[in-house]
């Protein structure tokens, strides 16, 4: 009887135990490291990250912030990111600025700006002569400096379509649609969403998920003897009409045709 009741009384004390720690005062987790973070937590840490730099311009926070997530290639892991987010048809804002980011860090972190002494002025020798009194000229007021908006770093503007080539090339098979995004100067444009329509489909993609190709370069696996319609999301009505032929390659062997497409923003006046 002893014995019954001494397992009873544990098993009401086990119980009331689990009580107070699940459901009256259960374990709350606050300041946790990133590292620890869900999986889907994670990602949503880089979308978070992402808009962030797209808003304040601060790589090296940015670098900071993905690395604390355990990446050791912070620029492959958030373009790694973009691309699976772009594959499931995540919001089209959020890949732009992983894209743009991915971009960004492909660079480097940006250096710390140190200031600069100021130079010491060289002594004047004393003025040998008493220079007439002028009369005190009224203080003017002080002009009011406007704070200075730090450059996005997705350029915003229209783009002109330049023109297209072909490759009729064994190292690039299946046949690819390649976009590349040019700012005014020629340097590569991120974040750019590529439209690609096709008779009972339709696909979009980014440019600056392979970093090691370009910030503003993107591409798209063809079919051949299929014809496609490509505009930037931009320009809806800037529609081009491309498709891959067959072709012979330098070794003798029919392959199909890539088609490389060429945008740039015009040069501001």
């Amino acid at each position: 009887m002893k014995r019954l009741m001494a397992l009873l009384g544990l098993a009401a004390g086990l119980g009331l135990g689990l009580l107070y720690t699940w459901v009256l005062s259960p374990v709350q987790y606050v300041d946790t490291d990133p590292l620890t973070l869900r999986a889907d937590y994670k990602v949503e840490w880089m979308i978070w990250t992402a808009g962030a730099y797209l808003g304040d311009g601060d790589l090296e926070r940015a670098h900071t912030r993905i690395t604390a997530l355990g990446e050791s290639d912070p620029a492959r892991a958030v373009a790694a990111q973009a691309q699976r987010l772009a594959a499931a048809g995540g919001e089209p804002e959020s890949v732009q600025a992983l894209a743009a980011l991915a971009a960004a860090l492909g660079a480097g972190p940006a250096p710390r700006l140190t200031p600069s002494e100021p130079p010491t002025p060289e002594p004047t020798a004393a003025p040998t002569a008493t220079p007439e009194p002028t009369p005190t000229p009224e203080p003017s007021p002080t002009p009011l400096l406007l704070p200075t908006p730090l450059p996005s770093p997705t350029p915003p503007g229209v783009f002109s379509f330049v023109g297209q080539s072909f490759a009729c090339d064994s190292g690039l098979q299946p046949p690819l649609l390649q976009v590349v995004a040019q700012d005014a100067q020629g340097e590569g444009v991120a974040g750019v969403e590529v439209i690609v329509e096709w008779s009972g489909g339709q696909d979009r993609f980014f440019t600056g998920l392979k970093p090691e190709l370009g910030h503003g370069y993107g591409d798209f696996a063809m079919d051949i003897n299929v014809a496609y319609t490509v505009r930037l999301a931009s320009d809806p009505s800037g529609e081009i009409s491309v498709r891959s032929d067959p072709c012979t390659d330098a070794a003798g062997q029919l392959i199909a045709t890539s088609v490389l497409l060429t945008f740039q923003q015009p040069a501001r006046p």
